[in-house]
């Protein structure tokens, strides 16, 4: 093995999207005739080869994989009764590269660390983004990587996804709004942390987390006794409703109440029907049968929020993962099974920034209706 170095010319940032790109640039300063190089990620070979000695690679097709394991699934149950934190394995990753250049006779070597969050970022504000030094992101819509908001419906489950606090960080939540704060807690691990506020029975009041005034609450996250975060947090009282769930585009989920009127519709289709019974007339009672029928339920829900909200819930127009809750009233206690998967429609939905509130309409498709057939 050679003692030259690899140079990069271009890089990832420490902290990356997983679905955007997070492309590499290298070459070697010592190796004058180079034939390929090799990135070895969890024993996995991948070759590349040079453009005038130059290698290029993207990571972002394998963090996919690597990061969503779960196809989007969140298998957390929260019991605050028990706990209000939770570690969420899958919302992270921590990419290790072990990268080699080799010529006719010898080859250089280099690791590199790379870390990715499941979200995806667009080009208007990223630059913003990234201006910002704060380690500790909340995985929510942001401009700044600094203020956050999110809506908590009463009574319905509902948490917020903070990645950065690592090993041994100290962390406290403050509501500046009542004047209230939180025990202080420290980090076990380098997960991303789920604080819960509710889990459908019971929520922050019951637990030593922080007491949220109907109204507009600002949190404020510090973390090993310094200010890290902003995170406004709007209660809404309790009542019934649709609720809905995604996984968001900043990589956590979230959550809004739909107006508990809508609109159900059951649509069914012949899957094929049987013809030509022969007998008498006197001997049959049809002249037919259907082999079984396929059918399946929308609802169509409406929502209204204000300017502020609006970043935060049109987010689901994109999510790949929605899901519904079983319940339609407020405080029931979260289990396994209570949120199921459904399917928004497709299409254009208008937002017209003539007037600081929208209304906005979906229509969401219901898991898939088993039937009986021949």
């Amino acid at each position: 093995m050679s003692t030259g170095s690899i140079i990069f010319n271009k890089t990832p940032l420490n902290l990356n999207p997983a679905y955007n790109n997070s492309i590499i640039e290298y070459h070697c300063n010592t190796l004058t005739d180079v034939r390929y190089s090799e990135i070895i990620i969890n024993s996995k070979i991948f070759k590349v080869y040079p453009i005038n000695g130059v290698f290029t690679f993207n990571f972002k097709d394998i963090v996919k994989v690597l990061i969503n394991q779960n196809n989007f699934n969140d298998t957390l149950i929260p019991d605050l009764t028990t706990s209000f934190i939770y570690d969420d394995t899958t919302l992270s990753y921590n990419l290790t590269a072990l990268i080699k250049i080799y010529d006719a006779s010898s080859m250089v070597q280099v690791t590199k660390n790379y870390s990715f969050i499941k979200s995806v970022e667009q080009l208007p504000n990223y630059i913003q983004k990234i201006e910002s030094t704060n380690p500790v992101r909340v995985l929510l819509p942001t401009l700044n990587n600094i203020d956050y908001y999110a809506p908590y419906f009463e009574g319905y489950p509902f948490d917020i996804a903070i990645y950065g606090l690592n090993i041994g960080y100290n962390y406290q939540f403050k509501n500046t709004s009542t004047v209230n704060q939180s025990s202080m807690f420290t980090s076990t691990s380098t997960e991303v942390k789920r604080i819960y506020f509710s889990d459908g029975e019971t929520n922050e009041f019951n637990t030593e987390l922080i007491n949220l005034s109907t109204t507009l609450n600002n949190l404020e996250l510090w973390v090993n006794g310094s200010f890290s975060s902003n995170i406004n947090i709007k209660r809404y009282e309790s009542k019934s409703g649709v609720y809905l769930k995604w996984f968001n585009a900043s990589g956590g989920w979230s959550y809004w109440l739909f107006d508990e009127i809508f609109e159900n519709t059951l649509s069914t289709k012949t899957i094929d029907e049987i013809n030509g019974f022969t007998d008498n007339l006197q001997n049959i009672t049809s002249t037919s049968n259907i082999t079984g029928k396929n059918g399946f339920e929308t609802l169509k829900l409406n929502a209204r929020f204000n300017e502020q909200e609006k970043e935060y819930v049109k987010s689901i127009l994109l999510s790949p993962k929605v899901e519904m809750y079983v319940h339609t009233t407020p405080f029931n206690q979260f289990v396994k099974g209570k949120f199921i998967g459904v399917k928004i429609s497709d299409g254009s939905i208008p937002f017209n920034n003539k007037y600081s509130n929208y209304k906005m309409n979906i229509t969401i498709t219901l898991p898939e209706i088993y039937t009986q057939t021949l």
